[in-house]
């Protein structure tokens, strides 16, 4: 038997009811921009950071 007001469980529960909701609408939107293609701009970008991060840098300490 809980100790709150009738008043308090219900807000409780009407809260419990948004979040449920709320958490319900922004799997569905992820879920869908997960299933969305991938730019090819976006994958060049990738493959010029991979070539950046793969090219030898330049030691500057030897200046």
């Amino acid at each position: 038997m809980s100790n709150q007001p009738p008043q308090k469980r219900t807000k409780d529960l009407s809260k419990h009811a948004r979040q449920r909701r709320l958490g319900d609408q922004l799997k569905r939107l992820y879920d869908d921009v997960v299933q969305e293609p991938i730019p090819d701009e976006f994958f060049k970008l990738l493959e010029q950071a991979d070539e950046q991060a793969s090219s030898p840098k330049d030691d500057k300490s030897e200046a």
